[in-house]
């Protein structure tokens, strides 16, 4: 454990760095107490670790990846990679052809478009609700009215966080524009899991069609791959008020889920060390399969790269180690994207992780039991307490608030989520079978997200 924890060290010194440096040289004044208030807690955190390694420890050694992480959010910002202009300007009379990346509802229900240029992206708004268009279609519009992102708030920089996605100039469809979608038979590899996962929300439709699922239907859509533009906005607020939303966008403790239900169907194969590799094998496999269908989200991808490590140790006949996998997945994280420590879904995901794998184990220690039931619960009841205890300081430092029954949310509802995510590929199974069992499958997956529903209007409104 104390090797664990000098290379966990060592990555939060490394993370650290990057996360002075990228306030350095991103300095406002709306952000910099919260960064000081971040990099202070990993600091102290830091030095607790250290002191509780207790040995002689190569100070340069750690120094150097204190350095090496301010380093490269130097270089990264100095050489940031992308365009740095546009090529597009404010007009009220805008033509432009690109290709759709992507598309959905804004924040108004009006939808939009996600549009490749040459060498930047933009967003089409308030597009016809009738335009029908895939991920890789070309589109051409003219007499679109065009202007410069612009911040809506003071306390974010969105002009900016805009400009780093190649986003520098957004276009509204108005009164006299027009729109043409061509449709491409054979898109880009980058745009098929975009249309997977469009399949599978019209496999959703069929599978749940009344109109009272509606509901039913958007939940199940967020929790298989974060779609979330369907979900009613008065259940969203719910979970937003009871502190359950994270539960709804795809991330990396629904992947950790699919990764412990895919362990124990593959765990009937024995434990050879020829059937170990293989398993191995197979999990990173599905794992980064189900994270391209995703559509490799920030916290997904993270997770993915976590257990990827943490598999490939018994891949290579190494014991493997949740601590080093967890540390060594921040270390690549960064380096791949210096902007992400930044971000609070990465300072969430990890802070969680780390509660998981320090904290978890001595509160599941104070109620010992040999019953199974009984050690579910209390396993589900520690996770969820160690995890509060390390996201509820970000989640104030960020917000300046905190959800008081989002303890009592994720008690009741993370079991129901682990249940859902079971059910969904069983209803669909059962669905190719037909016969009683599609429809009872079908009944028990409404069930379980009504209860989920449920739950957290009743906790929204105490």
């Amino acid at each position: 454990m104390r090797r664990e924890l000098y290379f966990f060290a060592a990555a939060l010194l490394f993370v650290s760095g990057n996360l002075t440096a990228e306030y350095i040289f991103t300095f406002t004044p709306e952000n910099i107490r919260t960064a000081a208030a971040a990099i202070f807690l990993l600091c102290i955190s830091d030095l607790i670790l250290v002191l509780t390694v207790k040995k002689r420890l190569p100070w340069i050694f750690l120094t150097a990846f204190l350095l090496l992480g301010a380093s490269g959010a130097a270089a990264h910002e100095f050489f940031r990679p992308g365009p740095t202009s546009s090529s597009l300007s404010d007009s009220r009379s805008l033509t432009l052809k690109g290709i759709i990346s992507d598309g959905g509802l804004s924040s108004s229900g009006r939808p939009f478009l996600e549009i490749e240029l040459e060498n930047e992206n933009t967003i089409i708004y308030n597009i016809p609700a009738g335009v029908r268009w895939r991920a890789g279609d070309t589109v051409t519009a003219s007499g679109l009215g065009c202007s410069r992102v612009e911040n809506f708030t003071p306390d974010f920089d969105y002009r900016k966080w805009m400009e780093r996605q190649g986003v520098f100039y957004t276009c509204f469809y108005r009164r006299g524009s027009e729109l043409e979608v061509h449709s491409c038979t054979s898109p880009a590899l980058k745009f098929i899991p975009s249309r997977l996962r469009e399949s599978f929300s019209s496999a959703v439709d069929s599978l749940l069609p009344s109109e009272e699922m509606a509901g039913t239907r958007a939940v199940v859509k967020a929790l298989a791959y974060g779609y979330q533009d369907e979900i009613p906005s008065e259940i969203e607020e719910s979970f937003r008020q009871s502190g359950a939303i994270h539960l709804l966008a795809i991330s990396g403790m629904h992947l950790g889920l699919f990764y412990g239900i895919l362990s124990y169907l593959l765990a009937f194969a024995g434990n050879a060390p020829a059937v170990r590799r293989v398993r191995s094998v197979l999990i990173i496999i599905i794992l980064w399969a189900f994270t391209i269908f995703t559509g490799c989200g920030v916290s997904i991808l993270r997770a993915a790269v976590m257990f990827s490590i943490y598999e490939g140790g018994a891949l290579f006949g190494r014991v493997r180690s949740g601590i080093n996998s967890m540390a060594l997945s921040a270390i690549i994280i960064t380096i791949a994207d210096p902007d992400a420590p930044s971000g609070l879904s990465f300072q969430l995901s990890y802070a969680a992780m780390t509660a998981i794998f320090l904290i978890y184990p001595h509160l599941r220690a104070i109620l010992p039991t040999r019953k199974r039931i009984a050690g579910n619960i209390i396993d589900i009841c520690a996770m969820t307490v160690a995890c509060q205890i390390t996201t509820a300081p970000i989640i104030y430092l960020h917000f300046r608030t905190f959800a008081f029954f989002s303890l009592l949310a994720n008690l009741l509802c993370t079991p129901l989520v682990s249940i859902a995510m079971a059910l969904i590929p069983a209803a669909f199974a059962a669905s190719w079978i037909g016969g009683e069992a599609a429809e009872t499958t079908t009944r028990l997956l409404q069930v379980v997200i009504k209860i989920f529903i449920d739950i957290n209007n009743i906790l929204s409104n105490l």
